[in-house]
C-alpha cells in the first residue's frame, strides 16, 4: 500500500507503484505548477520513496534498488493486484478506470524508464555478486517491459485489441465501448466513470460518443456491428436526435437489415425513407435589391438566364456524381438540388448589365477583355450577344472576331488601327511606370555609402542625378558588365549596380516618359 500526500489537504492510497504514478501523471485532479516538494510518497512497509519532477514536466520516483528489480516489483504489484488478482488476467474492460491506467503507466515504462528508475543505472544492471570473469551485458528495460508484458499478460504495453481484427489501443475508454457494441457485460462501478456526471465523461467525447449512448440505452448492446452502430449515432446525432430506450427497437429493426459494410449515407437513407430524420432544410433565396435587381436590357436577361442555366447544369451534375459514388445521401441529394435552383433563380443581375451596359456604351477595352478570348471561354456571353443582337463570335479566327467586336462599337478599320495604336502606346507606359516603381522599391532596399554619408538606392540615384550625372555608360570586366553613370560636364564616374535595381531606377529616371512619376515618388 501506497500512501501519496499532495499538497496539505490531498492525501490518496494505491495498492501498486504504477498505480502512483498514474495519479501523479494521469488521473484528474493534478494541479499545475505543483512541485515535487510538495508530494510525497511512502509504502507502509518500505518507508519513503523519493518524488521529482522530469523536465517534461512529468513526475517520477525514485525507489532504491537496481534497474531491473525496481521494474520487476512494479510488474509484479500490477500482475498480483490488477490485472491477475485470482489467478485469470482481466480486459482491460473488466478493469476499473484508475486501474487500467496503472497497467498503461507500467507499460509506458518500457519507452519513459526515467519515470521510475535514474537514467544513469537504467542500463547498468549489474549484481554484486556477478562471477568478475562473466561478460556483463547491458539492461535493456524495453525489451525487458515488453517482453514482461507478453509472458504475463498476453499482450504488449499498448493493451489487448479493442476488438477482434482491430488494432491494439490503451486509451481504457476504448475497450470499454467496444466491450459494450459486443453485448459483453460491463460493471457499472466500471460505466460509473463514463456516465455524464463521471470524471472522465470527457474522454472520447469526439471519435467515441457512441459510449454515451451505449451506456444510456442498454438495448443497443450487442445489437448490430460497430460499423452499423457507429454510422446509426452519428446520423442521429447530426440532427439532434436522442436514441431512447422508446425508439432503440425501431431503430436496430431499420439498420440491421443493411450489408456488413454500409456507410453513414446508407443508415442516413434508411432512416430518411422510414421518416426517422427529417429533411433537410432548404436555404431560402434572397432576392437581389437596387440596381442589380433586375436587367437593364434584353440582352442582360438573356446573359442571366444563361450564366444561370450554366450554374444550375454544373451544380447538378457534380451532386449526381456525388450520390453515384455513393459519397451524398438523398435528403442530401435533395437539399443539394433545391440549392442550386435557389442560387439560380435569385442570382444578382451584377455581371449581365455590366456587360450589356459596355455593349450600350461601346466600352470597347471592357468588350475586348471579355470578347476576344478563345472560343471556351466566356461562352455564355457570346452566346446572349449572338441570340439578341446577331453579332458571332465563336468558329471563327482570331482577327475576324476581333473585327467584328469593333464594328458592333462603330469603328470603321482605320479607326480601329488608330485606337490599336493608342492601346498599345498606353500598354507600353504602363508598363514602363509599373518597371519604374518595381526598380524603385529594390533601390530603396540596398544601402550604399557615399563619401562617408549612408544612404538607400534610390537616394543615392536621386543625388547623383541632382548633381548633374545624366549618362549611363559601361565597361567590359572579363565575361561580365561594369555600370556607371557619368557627369558629362566633367567626366566623372559613379557606379551603378544591376542587382540591387540603382541601374534599372537612373534608366528610369532619365527616360523622359516616367522622369515626372519618378520625381514625384
Amino acid at each position: 500500500m501506497y500512501v501519496i500526500s499532495i499538497g496539505p489537504e490531498r492525501v490518496e492510497s494505491r495498492t501498486t507503484l504504477a498505480g502512483v504514478l498514474a495519479l501523479l501523471n494521469h488521473e484528474p485532479g493534478q494541479k499545475p505548477g505543483m512541485r515535487a516538494e510538495e508530494i510525497s510518497v511512502r509504502h507502509v512497509e518500505r518507508g519513503a520513496i523519493p518524488v521529482l519532477r522530469l523536465p517534461s514536466g512529468r513526475f517520477a520516483v525514485r525507489p532504491a534498488g537496481e534497474a531491473k528489480a525496481i521494474l520487476t516489483s512494479i510488474l509484479d504489484e500490477v500482475d498480483r493486484y490488477i490485472v491477475r488478482p485470482d489467478g485469470k488476467v482481466l480486459r482491460p474492460h473488466e478493469l476499473s478506470r484508475t486501474s487500467w491506467q496503472a497497467v498503461a503507466a507500467a507499460g509506458r515504462l518500457a519507452v519513459f524508464t526515467n519515470e521510475a528508475v535514474d537514467p544513469d543505472q537504467a542500463g547498468n544492471s549489474q549484481s554484486a555478486n556477478l562471477d568478475l570473469f562473466a561478460v556483463a551485458e547491458p539492461f535493456d528495460a524495453s525489451s525487458f517491459v515488453h517482453e514482461e508484458f507478453y509472458r504475463r499478460f498476453g499482450y504488449g504495453t499498448n493493451g489487448p485489441e479493442y476488438s477482434p481484427g482491430a488494432g491494439t489501443n490503451c486509451r481504457h475508454e476504448v475497450h470499454v465501448a467496444y466491450a459494450l457494441q459486443r453485448g459483453e457485460p460491463v460493471r457499472d462501478c466500471i460505466l460509473n466513470a463514463y456516465r455524464r456526471d463521471g470524471d472522465a465523461v470527457d474522454a472520447g467525447r469526439h471519435d467515441l460518443h457512441w459510449l454515451q449512448t451505449l451506456i444510456e440505452v442498454p438495448a443497443l448492446r450487442g445489437a448490430l456491428s460497430a460499423n452499423k452502430l457507429q454510422a446509426l449515432c452519428s446520423v442521429m446525432r447530426h440532427d439532434k436526435l436522442a436514441i431512447t430506450a422508446r425508439n432503440a427497437a425501431r431503430l436496430i429493426a431499420l439498420v440491421k437489415p443493411l450489408p456488413d459494410d454500409c456507410t453513414h449515407v446508407d443508415v442516413d437513407n434508411a432512416l430518411y425513407a422510414a421518416k426517422v430524420v427529417p429533411p433537410l432544410s432548404a436555404p431560402l433565396g434572397k432576392a437581389p435589391t437596387g440596381d442589380d435587381a433586375k436587367p437593364v436590357s434584353p440582352l442582360a436577361a438573356r446573359l442571366h438566364a444563361l450564366i444561370g442555366a450554366k450554374r444550375y447544369a454544373k451544380h447538378v451534375e457534380r451532386v449526381a456524381a456525388e450520390r453515384t459514388k455513393g459519397n451524398l445521401s438523398e435528403r442530401r441529394f435533395q437539399s443539394e438540388m433545391t440549392m442550386a435552383a435557389v442560387e439560380r433563380d435569385h442570382a444578382s443581375f451584377s455581371w449581365p448589365n455590366r456587360f450589356a451596359l459596355a455593349v450600350l456604351q461601346r466600352d470597347i477595352a471592357t468588350l475586348l477583355q471579355v470578347l476576344d478570348t478563345p472560343n471556351d471561354r466566356n461562352t455564355s456571353s457570346k452566346r446572349a450577344l449572338r441570340e439578341v443582337c446577331g453579332v458571332a463570335l465563336t468558329g471563327v479566327p482570331a482577327i475576324t472576331r476581333r473585327r467584328r467586336i469593333f464594328e458592333m462599337c462603330g469603328f470603321s478599320e482605320s479607326e480601329q488601327q488608330q485606337w490599336e495604336l493608342q492601346a498599345q502606346a498606353a500598354k507600353s507606359q504602363r508598363l514602363q511606370e509599373q518597371d519604374a516603381e518595381c526598380a524603385r522599391k529594390r533601390a530603396e532596399a540596398s544601402r550604399w555609402n557615399l563619401n562617408g554619408k549612408r544612404m538607400n538606392g534610390r537616394e543615392y540615384v536621386d543625388l547623383c542625378i541632382d548633381e548633374g550625372f545624366s549618362q549611363i555608360r559601361h565597361f567590359p570586366r572579363g565575361s561580365a558588365r561594369v555600370y556607371y553613370i557619368e557627369q558629362p560636364a566633367t567626366r566623372t564616374a559613379r557606379r551603378l549596380r544591376a542587382k540591387d535595381g540603382t541601374l534599372d531606377y537612373a534608366r528610369a529616371r532619365l527616360s523622359k516618359p516616367v522622369t515626372a512619376l519618378a520625381m514625384a515618388a
